[in-house]
């Protein structure tokens, strides 16, 4: 198996694909490429068709996904807002890759019959992958994923959904020269190929874990048998004033615990998901998630030291369990970047420094996909990424 990957800044698309070209193919030294990932910023929209074109035609792609987004990234730079390809090329020998687009008005037919969504999305036998691409105004993205999380127990699905749009129809997705402006395109791998993901929602917790008591759809009205507001206050006393200072500065989210056999719970452990509003009345709390009576959860905090501490510690703990991987496919929030940081290439930098020189390409997602406690689910604030060993 050999893995490359490019960037290329340029407004001319004849530029970008030559550029992108040269690196990929000066790194695969003659391997057959099998898969190409491409992510084209939104400012290309106008060239995307020929980027794409010429990028499959030059490199003899079997297999190309791609799709538009606000910024990229790659090798070991974020190129945010500007002109710009990333391009992660793989030779993939003995590997089986299916690739699918689902249209918008399959939806209703692929979801309830979990036959068609297999003969869709995955090769026959042995499936370790599903990489997917999105559009967000037309993927019912929580019904796909937990749809895949009960087919296809085994193997994760990560990705994202387009970003640098602001209506339907704006999104550019490709297929092996296919171009759609809505649905989901994305590919299958099966085969002897070893797939880790690793999730960082970029967060630390607060406080203990409480239990949800009462509780209606999204609605917490009670934690630890009195109501949500009165628990987050009771939880803020005994904080230390550092933390509470934080909170101040950059608000609560919240992480409901995803697998509650185990006791246990740490970082990896909680989805993460946003405090919505707060009825000070009643003392409830709405998130954005689902939540029902005795699940376990546990305040969190996001800032750039916790996003940092999070991302690094969970991949530390990835050498601690394989070797470094040949490639990652990295998939991280528009909403990071130096939104978060205040500098550039934070992530990538991070992804760098504890992995080596690994070939890394991606974007910056409305939206990222990947597994939380053996869970498929779509994120906000959060690195995804696929290692491919």
């Amino acid at each position: 198996m050999r893995i490359a990957s490019a960037i290329s800044i340029a407004d001319k698309p004849a530029i970008l694909a030559a550029e992108l070209t040269q690196q990929l193919q000066s790194q695969l030294q003659g391997a057959p490429v099998d898969v190409v990932v491409a992510f084209v910023t939104s400012r290309l929209v106008q060239e995307f068709s020929e980027v794409i074109s010429t990028l499959q035609h030059q490199l003899f792609a079997r297999t190309l996904l791609a799709c538009t987004a606000e910024s990229v990234l790659g090798v070991d730079r974020e190129i945010e807002q500007a002109a710009a390809v990333s391009a992660l090329a793989m030779s993939l020998p003995g590997i089986t890759v299916k690739s699918f687009h689902l249209a918008e008005d399959e939806w209703a037919d692929i979801l309830r019959d979990n036959k068609a969504l297999r003969t869709r999305l995955a090769p026959p036998t042995d499936l370790r992958l599903l990489a997917v691409l999105g559009d967000p105004f037309t993927t019912p993205v929580v019904q796909l994923l937990d749809a895949c999380s009960e087919e296809f127990p085994a193997a994760p699905v990560v990705g994202g959904m387009a970003s640098g749009i602001t209506r339907p129809g704006q999104a550019r997705l490709a297929i092996n020269g296919n171009i759609y402006s809505s649905g989901l395109v994305g590919v299958g791998m099966a085969g002897p190929l070893q797939v880790d993901c690793v999730v960082s929602q970029g967060c630390r917790p607060v406080g203990h874990t409480m239990v949800i008591t009462r509780a209606q759809q999204n609605v917490i009205e009670q934690l630890d048998g009195i109501p949500a507001i009165a628990a987050i206050g009771r939880m803020l006393e005994h904080l230390p004033r550092t933390d509470r200072e934080m909170i101040e500065k950059v608000g609560l989210q919240i992480g409901r615990v995803i697998d509650e056999r185990k006791g246990n719970f740490g970082r990896g452990d909680f989805l993460i998901r946003n405090i919505l509003s707060l009825d000070r009345h009643q003392g409830h709390l709405t998130i954005g998630d689902m939540i029902h009576e005795n699940q376990t959860v546990q305040f969190q905090v996001q800032d750039s030291h916790s996003a940092d501490e999070d991302l690094r510690l969970l991949l530390q703990g990835e050498l601690l369990l394989a070797n470094a991987p040949t490639g990652v496919l990295m998939f991280t929030c528009n909403g990071r970047g130096t939104h978060l940081f205040g500098t550039p290439d934070h992530d990538i930098s991070t992804v760098r420094s504890v992995l080596g020189s690994v070939p890394v390409a991606g974007f910056f997602c409305a939206g990222e996909l990947g597994p939380v406690g053996g869970r498929n689910f779509i994120h906000g604030q959060t690195v995804s990424l696929a290692l491919f060993r």
